[in-house]
């Protein structure tokens, strides 16, 4: 019995000295991680991910269904289309089942929106890229775009080859990388591909995650994201990789990653920014597969357009959506596009 006792009492010790710890680790990160901006923020330890070069180019990473009726504001694809500088815009469909549907219709905006040398890249198979290669094609593109479809279809087919390899190469030293719905999940280095939506999270709840194609790093991308109550699948992965930081971007709505450092919001949606890497605690290796997803200190932000986010530092900055569509109007304008309000 009394060893029985003292085995209860050290237990509910160790109980008490594991809450303790969680509190202060949370009242620490708190402090250091202030929100009102008065204090510098504690330097991030460097992730082993982050030795690459420098990055001189652009991503645009859409969360799906973006708008392209002609009379529309068209906030985003009007975005993409001031990067072209006159260069040519590649229309990569590998991800879809409707390759020539998709092409018809960002050929037609683009050119709409002012852009005169507009291509399609349909790849059936990995062969053909292993084959003949067509690299000819980012010479004097500006833009290369992946639109929607399945995730799989583009790490299956165009990872790991020459041409994929050429067009990393291209981001790096100026160009532009574009994906919608599907080809935005793959700008990461891990993609999650599958899980359920629409719920809270459960241990035990499938979440498909693979390779992606590392055009960013150390971030989760998930699409489609309000409209598909994509939120606490968001949160399981983030539980799961507290290193990366979870972006949630709702449809008609994007983010531009400026040097792989930060991004601006555009369009009608939210951004939501899921930062674990304070998470104090969580269950997700320590009770049934059926529970219930438990996560402490759990950072949530929720940007919209204008708002800006700096991947350094993990924190979020603010100008007025209005803003940024001046800003377009005048890039509209200036560059004599056929755009009409």
């Amino acid at each position: 019995m009394a060893r029985a006792t003292r085995t209860k009492r050290g237990g509910n010790n160790g109980h008490r000295g594991k809450a303790r710890r969680e509190s202060l680790a949370q009242s620490r990160t708190q402090t250091e991680r202030p929100s009102d901006g008065s204090l510098l923020p504690p330097v991030r330890t460097m992730a082993p991910s982050e030795t690459r070069r420098p990055v001189a180019g652009r991503l645009i990473i859409i969360g799906g269904h973006e708008d392209k009726e002609k009379g529309s504001a068209r906030l985003i694809l009007r975005e993409v289309s001031q990067c072209t500088k006159g260069g040519r815009v590649i229309i990569c469909t590998v991800a879809s089942s409707v390759p020539g549907e998709l092409w018809e219709d960002y050929r037609r905006t683009f050119q709409e929106l002012g852009c005169k040398d507009v291509v399609h890249l349909s790849i059936e198979q990995r062969a053909d890229l292993l084959l003949e290669p067509p690299l000819e094609l980012l010479e004097g593109a500006d833009v290369f775009f992946f639109t929607g479809g399945a995730q799989l279809k583009i790490t299956t087919r165009f990872a790991g080859t020459r041409l994929c390899s050429a067009v990393e190469e291209f981001y790096r030293r100026g160009g532009t990388v574009v994906g919608t719905s599907a080809g935005a999940a793959v700008m990461a280095d891990t993609m999650l591909v599958s899980g359920v939506s629409g719920e809270t999270h459960k241990i035990g709840e499938t979440l498909q995650m693979a390779p992606g194609l590392g055009f960013i790093r150390d971030v989760i991308i998930d699409q489609h994201f309000a409209e598909r109550g994509r939120i606490g699948r968001l949160l399981g992965a983030v539980a799961q990789n507290p290193r990366f930081i979870g972006l949630g971007i709702d449809e008609n709505t994007a983010i531009i990653v400026e040097r792989e450092e930060s991004f601006t919001v555009v369009g009608s949606g939210a951004v939501y920014v899921a930062d674990a890497e304070d998470v104090t605690y969580t269950n997700v290796a320590e009770e049934e597969r059926e529970r219930t997803l438990s996560l402490f200190n759990v950072r949530l932000h929720v940007l919209s357009q204008g708002d800006s986010f700096d991947l350094r530092t993990r924190r979020p900055s603010h100008e007025f959506a209005r803003m940024m569509e001046r800003r377009l109007d005048k890039s509209s304008h200036h560059s004599g596009d056929e755009v009409r309000h």
